[in-house]
C-alpha cells in the first residue's frame, strides 16, 4: 500500500499536535501551596465552594507582586502553577 500526499499531511499534523502536547508537559510549575496555618484558611474556603479567583486575591496580601522574581508571570493566577495539596 502506497502512502498518498494526504496521508503524509495527516501524519504530520498528528505529529505536530503530539509534539505540542508533549512540550506542554515539560513546563515546571511552582511549589505547591504549603499546608501551614496561614494557608489553611484558603484550603477551607476552597472546600466550602469558594471561588479560586476570589481566593487568589488573598495571596497578594502576603505575596506582593512587586517582590516576585522577574521570571514570574505577571498575572495574579497563583493556583494555576501553585497547586493546593
Amino acid at each position: 500500500m502506497k502512502l498518498s500526499k494526504k496521508d503524509w499531511i495527516v501524519g504530520g499534523v498528528m505529529f505536530a499536535v503530539g509534539a505540542f502536547l508533549y512540550v506542554g508537559t515539560l513546563k515546571k510549575l511552582g511549589n505547591d501551596v504549603p499546608a501551614t496555618a496561614v494557608h489553611q484558611v484558603f484550603y477551607q474556603q476552597l472546600q466550602q465552594g469558594g471561588s479560586r479567583i476570589e481566593l487568589e486575591k488573598g495571596c497578594a496580601e502576603c505575596h506582593e507582586i512587586a517582590t516576585l522574581p522577574s521570571s514570574h508571570p505577571h498575572k495574579l493566577e497563583c493556583m494555576v502553577c501553585h497547586r493546593l495539596k
